[in-house]
């Protein structure tokens, strides 16, 4: 199972604006008409079912979407570029790879079958010279450039979504479970560690359904990584019920029961806290169904739901599932009634710039605004260079150099770009 992919995406980039002026039999001075360059293609992710694994999404593959059309004349515009959809299973966690495995917030959570998020947005398309003429400048001989799209760099990381996990030492009748219980096959043999991945089967209680998952057998030191314990932990987190299996046949079930609660605690993520129930298996042995009676008289006392078991003769497997099953309706209950009410509030206002003095002393202009005009119009043209500074005062911007005491020919920065102000 690949259910793990550092992948990085391209959104792309605008189409440049066209310099056109418009040409015409008897019409004198058609005055400029050149079109807008179109966008660049976003790029979006979307969860379908129909995938169950990321083995599709290539290790290190940089995905790349469009870049826009160019604008043309008669004020022709640039075609915008599609989006590039890249699917991916449902229960995919999208994290920026900058961060380490584990912090920060993820940046998409694609939870439910369907799912759109654009997670990198193309360029916008620059403008064409039709949109810089104005009564005093009738014939702009410039056009702007389209600007980059987002570039990011992610990881993707698969958590299974399902109702019931199935946990464990390894050979404790998981998967034999998971078999009696669906029509999903996992391996079974009488060695540990048949289950190397995540196996998902639907469970029949009547005329309703839930989903399972046997998760690969745990063992000490699982939380801290031991035996590939955090590829199978990460599974878990989404379940809402959880299925503890316990080998009876086993001298201590109680301290194997002890050890896989301990690292479910260790692993934190909330899997300590999950309702379990308890499959005392392998009853079909006499010794077996001796120790489950003793272990089922302290486990009444500490008022933990438990079942007797045989995975193989499938003896209480049905009753454990209609277990599980009311287990899982109330937790599903309970996320109802806590279940929040939206609350609608106005967006943060946004600075549109900030103006300040660097470390080497040059005043440095940042803002979305600013930086997008600096790096889309071509500065060594005097025309789009004054048309940059013309914009920029609209901001505000000339009012906060002013404070800042920048006169007339001092090179100021904005984002990347240096340029002399007001030249």
């Amino acid at each position: 199972m690949i259910d793990q992919a550092a992948i990085s995406v391209v959104a792309g980039r605008g189409g440049d604006g066209a310099v056109s002026f418009h040409r015409e039999k008897f019409v004198p001075r058609g005055g400029p008409d050149g079109g807008d360059g179109g966008r660049g293609g976003d790029i979006v992710f979307v969860a379908d079912r129909s995938y169950s694994t990321l083995r599709h999404v290539r290790e290190g593959q940089t995905y790349k979407a469009g870049d826009g059309g160019r604008g043309g004349p008669n004020q022709r515009r640039g075609a915008s570029a599609p989006e590039l959809e890249l699917r991916v299973p449902v229960g995919t966690v999208v994290w920026p790879a900058v961060e380490p495995v584990g912090e920060g917030q993820p940046i998409a959570d694609l939870d439910v079958e369907g799912k759109r998020v654009v997670i990198a947005r193309g360029g916008r398309g620059g403008w064409g010279n039709k949109r810089f003429a104005t009564p005093t400048r009738k014939a702009p001989r410039f056009a702007q450039w389209g600007s980059e799209g987002d570039q990011r760099a992610l990881r993707l990381e698969l958590k299974l979504l399902a109702d019931v996990g199935l946990v464990g030492l390894p050979n404790a009748g998981k998967s034999t479970l998971l078999r009696a219980w669906s029509a999903a096959t996992p391996k079974v043999a009488p060695y540990p560690f048949t289950t190397l991945e995540p196996e998902l089967g639907v469970v029949a209680v009547g005329y309703e359904t839930f989903v399972a998952a046997d998760m690969p057998g745990l063992i000490e030191g699982a939380s801290q990584g031991v035996g590939l314990g955090h590829e199978f932990l990460r599974h878990i987190e989404r379940t809402r019920v959880l299925v503890h299996v316990l080998d009876m046949t086993r001298e201590d079930p109680a301290a194997d029961r002890a050890l896989i609660d301990a690292e479910l605690d260790a692993f934190g993520h909330g899997l300590a806290e999950k309702p379990q129930v308890i499959a005392l298996n392998k009853v079909d042995d006499p010794e077996a169904r001796e120790r489950a009676t003793a272990l089922g008289v302290l486990l009444d006392a500490e008022g933990v739901v438990w079942r007797p078991i045989s995975a193989a003769t499938r003896e209480g497997t049905q009753e454990l599932a209609q277990q599980a099953w009311r287990l899982l309706q109330e937790v599903r209950a309970q996320e109802s009634d806590v279940a929040p009410l939206p609350v609608l509030h106005p967006e943060p206002r946004r600075q549109r710039f900030e103006a300040s003095r660097a470390e080497d002393g040059v005043a440095v202009i940042t803002g979305n605004t600013p930086e997008w005009l600096a790096n889309t119009l071509n500065l060594n043209d005097f025309e789009a260079r004054q048309e940059l500074f013309d914009r920029l005062r609209k901001l505000g911007v000339g009012r906060a150099l002013d404070r800042l005491k920048v006169r007339p020919g001092e090179r100021i920065r904005i984002g990347d770009v240096e340029v002399e102000w007001g030249l």
